[in-house]
């Protein structure tokens, strides 16, 4: 069974946060799954790096779980990918992280209608995440089609619970 690590990077995950919230106590009941709450660890942005390090280097499968904030991700993960995936480590001379699963799990207010050439993001949701595929791709990680969580503004609780269930489903398939 592959180890699982999670790292959920939301600025409220305990205060506002439903979706990511709901998604991270179903991965809590995983065997292989680890979660690393990234704001809970390092709301000063001063990440420990070896330790960080460590973590992707005992798990298999790489996740990113965030909501997305203006069509990207919130400030923190893009700090500890500078920090983190130094040279030499993710890239360089030596490339640790090669052939691991790196994935996304995002969610956004907005329906899919919004994610498309005609719709108002004039983008789908893949099209935003292109870099963390072109990071995967640099580092020789092999990138999996993310996890999108539609109208969490509206979201009810019976499709919260089916999403929920979705994602540990997606999460035991990679």
């Amino acid at each position: 069974m592959k180890k699982i690590l999670i790292n959920v990077v939301h600025p409220k995950l305990n205060s506002e946060s439903r979706v990511n919230k709901t998604l991270v106590e179903f991965a809590q009941k995983e065997q292989n799954i680890t979660i690393n709450n990234l704001y809970e660890k390092y709301p000063d942005f001063k990440i420990d790096v070896k330790k960080e390090q460590e973590l992707l280097l005992e798990n298999d499968v790489i996740v990113f779980q965030f909501p997305m904030y203006w069509l990207s991700s919130p400030a923190l993960l893009k700090e500890w990918l500078d920090m983190v995936l130094e040279y030499n480590f993710a890239f360089g001379e030596h490339y640790r992280l090669e052939n691991k699963v790196l994935a996304i799990a995002t969610s956004v207010g907005s329906g899919i209608a919004q994610y498309n050439a005609n719709g108002s993001n004039k983008f789908t949701v893949e099209e935003l995440l292109n870099s963390f595929e072109a990071t995967a791709n640099y580092v020789r990680m092999n990138y999996k089609k993310p996890f999108v969580t539609y109208e969490t503004f509206v979201i009810s609780d019976e499709k919260l619970q089916e999403s929920a269930e979705n994602y540990i489903n997606y999460l035991q398939e990679l």
